[in-house]
């Protein structure tokens, strides 16, 4: 690329070409060259650089996990790549709190703390990348001996809105009593009705993908999957593949931008992993979900809990290997989707949890009522435009 002059002036880059540069790096020395000038910090903060710096580190994200299920020391892990690990810098809400990790969404992660025996106390939202963080109170007091919460966190592109869903449930049926949605863009909770969740006990955490929330339930001792639209705030249900294996264990993932379900047996070696993708078909009127099995690992003779899909590779905990059980003991293993490659990583823990996709992203975390708040927020149709022009 040559360097343009201008009477004989310094050369340099096309802003632009300099855009599209800064665009493709990490965050932190994003951070570091605001004081380069004024026009890059104002840069930062532009619609349309944001959703480009998230396009771009989508394509290369970290798989993210913890050593705790809840904890006030929060050890988050980043595995990059490389298969090299990395640790997490806290926020700093966490301080002497518990928290548990609800779910990661476009570089926002979402957490829920405790406090005073384990009573729900706020929701975090947090940036780690940018360091940025904010603390979302609980819509409603409950007491844990009488009510069960199922959460959920995601974004629609439709109304360009991150939203925490809460399902609170009766803890002796875990039978929906209530249901309650935190939208990032008017800074509020609202009650929304209970509709055709009455008779509905959840059993399973959630899951976002494409403006939609996933979790699972009972209904009428079958189960059901009910999907959230975050745009429409709508309930809906989803029957489930027909798995054959039985008993399973399932856990609900995101594969090729689609909503996907992991499955696994539970009793006996060896053992094996199924992956189920669901293809929607708007023009039929009756079959509208149709379940597609993608992917069926060799059996092995150790014990798995599957727990998402990373850079095309399923991500598994093993417990037993030749039936010599690691009592307190789990590793980290991947199975390549396309090869069927089965790999086995130096990561150990006496509780890893909480596998979820990661990308380093310069998405703001603020509430409505801050100033900056409208400048900030993604236009719906800037990701679009961006995979357009680049």
């Amino acid at each position: 690329m040559e360097e343009t002059k201008i009477n004989g002036a310094a050369p340099y880059l096309p802003e632009e070409v300099i855009t599209n540069i800064l665009m493709r790096l990490p965050v932190k020395p994003l951070m570091r060259f605001r004081c380069v000038c004024k026009n890059w910090e104002n840069l930062y903060k532009t619609p349309f650089f944001i959703a480009a710096h998230l396009r771009h580190s989508q394509q290369n994200p970290f798989l993210m996990f913890s050593h705790d299920y809840l904890c006030n020391d929060l050890p988050l892990r980043l595995l990059d790549c490389d298969m090299q690990l990395r640790d997490v810098q806290k926020a700093p809400l966490f301080h002497s709190l518990l928290s548990y990790f609800i779910g990661s969404c476009n570089g926002l992660l979402c957490f829920i703390t405790m406090r005073y025996c384990n009573f729900p106390s706020s929701f975090l939202l947090w940036n780690p990348a940018t360091r940025h963080s904010i603390e979302v109170p609980v819509s409603r007091t409950i007491n844990y001996h009488v009510h069960h919460m199922e959460i959920g966190f995601g974004f629609s592109t439709l109304v360009n809105d991150y939203k925490i869903l809460v399902i609170y449930a009766l803890y002796s049926d875990r039978m929906v009593c209530g249901v309650d949605v935190y939208s990032l863009n008017k800074g509020s909770w609202k009650e929304i009705a209970v509709g055709n969740l009455f008779d509905i006990s959840f059993v399973s955490p959630a899951v976002s993908c494409n403006g939609a929330i996933f979790t699972s339930g009972l209904k009428l001792g079958k189960k059901v999957i009910v999907s959230f639209d975050i745009a429409t705030e709508v309930f809906t249900f989803i029957p489930w593949p027909p798995l054959l294996d039985h008993p399973t264990f399932s856990k609900f993932t995101v594969y090729d931008g689609k909503f996907a379900l992991l499955t696994t047996n539970l009793i006996g070696t060896p053992s094996k992993v199924d992956l189920w993708v669901i293809e929607e078909d708007m023009s039929s009127s009756e079959d509208r979900w149709n379940w597609i099995k993608k992917f069926t690992s060799d059996p092995y003779p150790c014990e798995f809990i599957p727990w998402t899909i990373w850079r095309n590779k399923v991500v598994v905990s093993r417990t037993e290997i030749g039936g010599e059980i690691r009592k307190n003991k789990e590793c980290l293993c991947l199975f390549n989707i396309t090869t069927n490659e089965f790999k086995i990583l130096d990561i150990h823990g006496n509780s890893l949890q909480n596998f979820v996709n990661y990308t380093e992203s310069l998405v703001p975390v603020v509430n409505a009522t801050s100033n900056e708040f409208k400048s900030l927020i993604i236009p719906q149709h800037s990701i679009g435009d961006i995979a357009k022009a680049f």
